[in-house]
């Protein structure tokens, strides 16, 4: 009876091992988004959907939405198409023996269903796990047809923490300054993070520079020359209202806002010497962090909003600083290279980007660097790059290169892998800010 009861409950405990390791095995992501190379990527499907024969433009650009966003992390390759071996005829099943053939992990499968008259637009999407054979995830989006792409990247955001467990950077947009309507003007404007769907946030035909936009996406902070100086405004953008926070001849420039978005860092020109300050949004009340004779910039906050990393030149040359709210003694991190300016946390906390020069390159590039000065990695850049920025979920970097009369967006990943030419669909702007979508 003894032995019956072993027996029984060897089974028992193999029939749980095989349970539980199907449940990890499906939730488990397989991309690991840390690794730094790889000779031959995953690969994807993404067939014609459903419904695709009525819009074919519609269909063709929302897969080209998905092709591109998963091509931009650099973690995945999208199949030929032409060797397909089937047309789904349904956005739930597939034949899962012939895409194993292929060789592909995942298949994006999909229907259009446009509404006569309305511009609105119905989409199914599902994500199916050929290993698995089984559809992993799905998700039913309706809206305006001129905002398709906005919904393929919430689906690529779904489709990105299926395979890597973590938040996707595609439904994301940038905040940049680009050309106004009159010679030595430049607007406000925000896009999607690929260019597309730009529009404007500050058009008044003024020179306005270096916007920065408070976490929840209402609070605008920029530098506009409108009085005849460079002052600093903040604008709600859901009433319109707008406040002016200095005056004079000074410069004054936002730097960054804290989480939270009670607290604003800036730059400001006083006595002829910029100085990195902190104003309360709460109080209205501006805190002085630094008193230097250098010349002290370009603020921006650790994601703990403790934490200021900002540029200097007390040393003689521009290099990158980290001081706290209550401005305690700057520590200088950079030491390689003469020349090593605007800094930008990620959100992650582990490392600051920036853009540098090292002393036996003449080039600039876009570094990364950890809080303690440890790290200094060169990730890439060329031609004359801008100000790096963040995706929100700190795996990527964005930044701007001009050559020659040119300017260009590249993304890549935070180890400098898979540096990628974005289109060049949206203005030719410098970027500023890459913040998660708050309105719909």
């Amino acid at each position: 009876m003894q032995k019956l009861f072993l027996r029984f409950g060897s089974v028992v405990a193999l029939l749980l091992l095989w349970w539980c390791g199907g449940i990890l095995a499906q939730i488990q992501p397989p991309i690991d988004i840390e690794k730094r190379s790889s000779s031959e990527l995953p690969a994807l499907a993404v067939p014609q959907f459903l419904g695709e024969t009525a819009d074919p433009a519609l269909g063709q650009q929302l897969r080209s939405v998905f092709q591109q966003d998963m091509k931009y992390t650099g973690l995945f390759r999208i199949a030929d198409q032409a060797t397909y071996p089937e047309v789904p005829q349904s956005v739930e099943q597939l034949q899962y023996p012939s895409w194993a053939a292929l060789g592909v992990i995942a298949v994006i499968t999909g229907r259009l269903e446009s509404a006569a008259g309305d511009g609105q637009v119905g989409l199914q999407f599902a994500l199916h796990d050929v290993a698995q054979q089984r559809m992993r995830i799905g998700n039913n989006l309706t809206g305006p047809k001129i905002r398709h792409r906005e919904m393929a990247h919430r689906f690529s955001d779904v489709i990105f923490r299926e395979l890597t467990g973590e938040a996707g950077p595609f439904d994301t947009q940038v905040l940049c300054v680009s050309p106004g309507r009159n010679k030595n003007s430049k607007d406000i404007v925000i896009m999607d993070y690929d260019g597309y769907g730009a529009r404007p946030l500050v058009a008044d035909g003024g020179l306005n520079l270096t916007p920065v936009l408070s976490p929840n996406g209402t609070l605008l902070a920029y530098t506009s020359y409108r009085s005849g100086n460079p002052n600093l405004y903040i604008r709600n953008l859901l009433t319109g209202a707008e406040e002016r926070l200095t005056s004079g001849v000074g410069l004054a420039m936002a730097g960054a806002w804290t989480s939270d978005g009670w607290y604003l860092a800036l730059g400001q020109t006083i006595d002829g010497n910029s100085e990195i300050f902190v104003y309360d949004t709460k109080s209205k009340q501006t805190k002085r962090i630094t008193n230097d004779w250098g010349i002290d910039v370009s603020p921006r906050f650790a994601p703990d909003g403790k934490r200021l990393a900002f540029v200097s030149d007390r040393s003689g040359t521009p290099q990158i600083y980290v001081t706290d709210m209550q401005g305690s003694a700057p520590v200088r991190l950079t030491y390689e290279g003469r020349y090593n300016t605007a800094p930008t946390w990620s959100p992650r906390s582990d490392v600051i980007a920036f853009v540098g020069r090292a002393d036996e390159d003449r080039s600039l590039g876009v570094y990364t660097i950890r809080p303690d000065g440890s790290g200094q990695t060169r990730l890439g850049g060329g031609g004359s790059p801008d100000a790096p920025i963040w995706a929100p979920n700190g795996r990527f970097v964005m930044y701007t290169s001009t050559q020659g009369s040119s300017r260009q967006r590249y993304m890549m990943r935070e180890d400098g892998q898979a540096n990628y030419l974005l289109p060049a669909s949206g203005p030719a702007c410098l970027t500023s800010q890459w913040v998660a979508r708050t309105a719909r």
